[in-house]
């Protein structure tokens, strides 16, 4: 009998993690589509431009149809993975809602 129970309440606990996981995965992909996330990796004109968080945090750049790395960027330390937007000939940076450096698309070099 204990064991009977004990299974179903494993059970219940597991679909309720299921369910908890998924809908956390459904709101995210709403909030991606809506325009309200921002990732750290942005696909431009055959360009994918990538962010990460570290020490040193990082910005790279790669031609899609080769892989090839067209530059590198660092950020310094980093602790919050940081949001891309590619504005024209430019690669603003933002880490945790703050602008924090604009990079020349092509060169990767800091723009002032």
């Amino acid at each position: 009998m204990v064991v009977v129970l004990l299974s179903a309440a494993v059970g219940v606990a597991l679909i309720a993690w299921l369910a908890a996981s998924r809908l956390e995965q459904n709101t995210m992909a709403r909030e991606r589509a809506a325009g309200e996330v921002e990732t750290g990796a942005v696909l431009s004109d055959g360009i994918l431009f990538e962010a990460s968080a570290g020490d040193p945090g990082l910005v790279i750049a790669r031609d899609v149809g080769s892989g090839k790395e067209l530059w590198r960027a660092e950020l310094g330390a980093v602790t919050t993975p940081p949001a891309l937007t590619v504005v024209e000939e430019r690669v603003e940076v933002e880490i945790a809602g703050t602008p924090w450096m604009t990079l020349d698309r092509t060169t990767g070099e800091p723009v002032e």
